[in-house]
């Protein structure tokens, strides 16, 4: 199961009023994700597809009915039917008094889907383990959106490829063809696209935030 930490590095020495209230609470946030972090992202128009371990949120049931509603819900557990076998322990109803599970939709507000979909195992959450909450899903939706972004331009550009130019496309992957931060994002996501010619992505989110570190590790 990947376990994942979303950390600021802050760049814009000391113009600290330019950064969002509560960048200097991301110690905070990683604190309070101790036990488990599930990261779906979008893949085509419906599937929610998850690495670590690899397997799909079913179509159907109450995580879904969340998703759907694009608001966060906390509770005292998720059905064990719509789990990985591994997330379980973590995440399955009934959960003891001292855990909660909680699903963070994250969106797209252009397209008013939600694009990727955080299953969170944690202890129950204080008003200042909301805020801080917040802080993660602001800073996680800033990096899925440009995810999930390159990743639509990358498929609309294969598409016009003949067979054989998208098979050695797919094979050869140019990172220069991306901006610098994404291409970093897309390194540390654990995402491999096919060649895409350099875009401006700015349209897609406006942002004060540094670059985003993700560290992933099973267990």
């Amino acid at each position: 199961m990947h376990w994942i930490q979303f950390n600021l590095q802050e760049q814009w020495g000391d113009r600290t009023h330019d950064l969002t209230p509560h960048s200097s609470s991301t110690p905070d946030v990683c604190a309070i994700l101790q036990e488990c972090v599930c990261v779906y992202v979008l893949e085509g128009d419906s599937r929610l597809q998850c690495d670590g371990p690899s397997h799909e949120l079913p179509k159907e049931g109450k995580i879904r009915e969340v998703v759907g509603q694009l608001k966060r819900c906390v509770c005292a557990g998720l059905p064990p039917s719509e789990l990985h076998e591994k997330q379980r322990s973590s995440l399955a109803a009934p959960l003891p008094p001292h855990r909660r599970a909680v699903i963070i939709p994250l969106l797209d507000q252009d397209q008013g889907v939600a694009i990727s979909v955080l299953l969170v195992g944690c202890k129950p959450l204080s008003d200042q383990d909301e805020q801080h909450l917040n802080t993660l899903e602001k800073h996680a939706a800033v990096a899925c959106r440009r995810v999930w972004a390159l990743q639509s331009a990358n498929q609309k550009s294969l598409v016009s490829l003949s067979p054989i130019q998208s098979h050695n496309a797919l094979l050869r992957p140019e990172p220069t063809d991306y901006c610098d931060l994404d291409r970093k994002i897309l390194q540390l996501c654990g995402t491999h696209l096919a060649t895409t010619p350099h875009r401006d992505l700015s349209h897609t989110h406006t942002s004060p935030l540094g670059p985003i570190t993700v560290i992933q590790k099973n267990c």
